[in-house]
């Protein structure tokens, strides 16, 4: 159960590195010479998928990655997950936004070593995909007018939550 705990706590580390852009904490997610396969956006290794993320970044205005149901076979120190997801995004275009939501699965590839879980192979498989365009966002019902916003990148209103304390 604690392995099962641990691979969960490494999907999940990756959905906030890639919503908040932070390639740093993404790339300690994955051991050097693992491999990321997502489709025609990026195969090869995580430096080549990391470039990719890195060159969208100025398109992309909402990013949001979901894990719901997860599934592990663990072997030791190597495990395979097959992870289901909902993915949001809303990219900037020439006249309007457009809205992207993925239904899929991470088909994973894990190794243990020094006592911590890698990605060693990562591929998406998308099960379903619809597209708004132009973007449907809508933030005038009572229940979303005036929150918080939440954006891409380092801006996202979480980033101060789990920085260091300054003071």
């Amino acid at each position: 159960m604690l392995a099962r705990d641990e691979l969960h706590q490494l999907v999940a580390a990756y959905c906030r590195a890639v919503d908040r852009a932070d390639y740093g904490a993404l790339r300690d997610l994955y051991h050097p010479d693992a491999t990321d396969s997502h489709g025609s956006f990026s195969a090869g290794g995580v430096e080549n998928f990391i470039a990719q993320l890195q060159a969208a970044e100025p398109y992309v205005r909402v990013s949001q990655h979901n894990i719901t149901t997860t599934n592990f076979a663990i072997d030791g120190d190597t495990a395979r997950g097959e992870i289901y997801c909902l993915v949001f995004h809303t990219f900037a275009g020439p006249e309007h936004d457009v809205d992207v939501i993925i239904g899929g699965r991470y088909l994973d590839a894990y190794t243990k070593h020094d006592g911590r879980w890698k990605f060693s192979r990562r591929t998406i498989v998308a099960d379903w995909a619809y597209q708004n365009d132009p973007s449907r966002v809508n933030f005038e019902h009572p229940s979303t007018r005036g929150s918080l916003r939440g954006k891409p990148g380092q801006a996202d209103p979480s980033i101060d939550l789990f920085a260091p304390d300054r003071g």
